[in-house]
C-alpha cells in the first residue's frame, strides 16, 4: 500500500513515521470493504520509506514550482543538465538528455533506439521458463517463478549455484528465509556477476529485505499489509 508525498529533510537512512503509516491505512480504508475486513495497525508488516529529488525549474516564474518528473536543461555555456526523475524512468530521462544534446550542439546521430532494445535476460523469455527450472533442479515452484521472474533466463545460471537442501522437496534451492522466495544462490550470483560486495548491497539492492538509503527531498512511505480473509 502506498505512497505519501511529504517534504523531509535530508537523512541517510529515512524511517517511515507513524503519521505516515496512518495515512496510508485511512486511505485504504475507502477501498475495501469494512463488512467484510478491517485492516489495523497491527496488520502492517513492514513499512518502509526512500527519498527522491525535486527539482525547481530555472526557467519558470514561479521559483517555487517542483517538477515532480525529471527536467532537462541547458546552461549558456552549453552544458546539458537533467535533475530529478526516478529509478523506474531512468530510460525515458536517458532518451530525453541524449535528445536534448543533438538538438543542442545539431550532433549527426539518428532517433533513440533504446525503447525496443531487450534487456539483459530477456531473450528467450516466456511465461512458462520456469517449468524446465523446476524439472531439471527440483526448485519450488515459487522460487522458480520468482528467479524467472527477476533474472529472465539468467535463471538458469542462478538455479546452477543452488545447494542440494538434504530434504526429499525441494532437492535444490535453501530460502533465505521461509517467509520469501529469495534463496541463496541469488547472494552468490550477486557477488560474481553484480559486483556486490557487501551484506547491504544483496539485501537492499538485489532483495527488499532491506529499504536502501535514497538521497534527495522527498519521502515516500509504503506499506506491507497481511490480511486475513
Amino acid at each position: 500500500m502506498g505512497t505519501t508525498d511529504d517534504p523531509t529533510n535530508l537523512t541517510y537512512n529515512p524511517q517511515p513515521t507513524e503519521k505516515d503509516i496512518e495515512w496510508i491505512l485511512r486511505q485504504l480504508s475507502k477501498y475495501v470493504d469494512p463488512n467484510d475486513i478491517q485492516v489495523r495497525r497491527g496488520d502492517v508488516l513492514a513499512a518502509w520509506s526512500g527519498i527522491r529529488p525535486l527539482v525547481r525549474d530555472p526557467n519558470a516564474k514561479n521559483t517555487e514550482s517542483l517538477v515532480r518528473s525529471h527536467l532537462t536543461t541547458v546552461s549558456p555555456s552549453g552544458l546539458v543538465t537533467i535533475a530529478g526523475g526516478k529509478w523506474t524512468t531512468y530510460r525515458q530521462m536517458a532518451e530525453d538528455t541524449i535528445d536534448v544534446v543533438i538538438k543542442t550542439h545539431k550532433l549527426a546521430a539518428g532517433p533513440c533506439r533504446t525503447k525496443q532494445l531487450k534487456l539483459i535476460g530477456s531473450e528467450g523469455w516466456r511465461p512458462t521458463l520456469y517449468l524446465p527450472l523446476i524439472q531439471k533442479y527440483g526448485i519450488e515452484t515459487d522460487v522458480a517463478k520468482h528467479l524467472v521472474e527477476s533474472y529472465g533466463n539468467r535463471a538458469w545460471s542462478v538455479a546452477e549455484l543452488t545447494e542440494v537442501t538434504g530434504e526429499r522437496w525441494p532437492v535444490r534451492g535453501i530460502r533465505l528465509s521461509k517467509m520469501y522466495r529469495y534463496v541463496e544462490s541469488e547472494v552468490r550470483y550477486a557477488c560474481r556477476n553484480e559486483y556486490a560486495e557487501t551484506a547491504i548491497d544483496v539485501l537492499a539492492r538485489r532483495t527488499r529485505y532491506l529499504s536502501p538509503p535514497f538521497f534527495s527531498f522527498l519521502v515516500s512511505a509504503v506499506l506491507i499489509v497481511d490480511l486475513h480473509f
